[in-house]
């Protein structure tokens, strides 16, 4: 779930997202779902809301919704540039193993060719588009080494070009909204590095040096 924070959206600064907290609208979700316009009368943000309006959430229950709403999407960003309107700048997929694990495993041979499917739409968005393209998947335990590992296995690793586990942080009196992000796969940074921050500010606390693997 996507926190508020500085920079999210233009005119999104950090003064406007401790009004919009303090009137309890902390996440994307949160925002998209309130009445702007009271919203922005509560918190004395007048016209600087519209920026807020240019996010919207759209809810997908399986791949084939997905795939719909990527497919709506081309085509309202293809509009969107024919009118010389506002166009987007970051899709974000939370998450993708919700819509893609019921199809594995067993004999379901048709899901790992979905899964393929949806990969390549969202590779495609974003170099047709020029957009980012942001998907967060879960993590599992190896059943034999009960190590972590991506839930949707080796086949969507050579998906992403960038990944970042986000894990809790540990240790004695860690606060409940402290978070451990490690780079673990970059085309053009070093791996292995790791920032402490605090989702509920977003604050970055410290910067650690490289990770063994086996702490990932």
């Amino acid at each position: 779930m996507g926190v508020l924070r500085a920079g999210l959206c233009p005119g999104l600064t950090q003064d406007m997202v401790q009004l919009l907290r303090s009137h309890g609208i902390k996440t994307v979700v949160d925002l998209v779902s309130a009445d702007l316009e009271e919203a922005a009368q509560k918190c004395g943000l007048s016209y600087k809301a519209e920026a807020l309006q240019r996010i919207q959430v759209v809810h997908a229950f399986d791949i084939f919704q997905m795939l719909d709403v990527l497919q709506d999407l081309r085509g309202a960003v293809a509009q969107q540039v024919s009118n010389s309107s506002g166009t987007v700048k970051v899709i974000i997929v939370d998450s993708v193993t919700a819509v893609i694990s019921p199809l594995l495993g067993g004999q379901q041979r048709e899901g790992l060719a979905l899964m393929m499917q949806l990969a390549q739409e969202l590779k495609t968005l974003a170099r047709d588009l020029g957009v980012a393209v942001l998907v967060t998947n879960h993590m599992t335990r190896d059943r034999d080494s009960g190590k972590l590992k991506p839930a949707l296995g080796l086949s969507w690793s050579f998906v992403p070009s960038t990944r970042i586990v986000l894990a809790t942080s540990e240790g004695a009196g860690a606060p409940s909204s402290q978070r451990t992000a490690c780079l673990t796969k970059s085309p053009r940074l070093p791996t292995g590095f790791q920032e402490t921050v605090d989702i509920e500010t977003w604050g970055t606390l410290e910067q650690s040096p490289a990770l063994q693997g086996d702490k990932i």
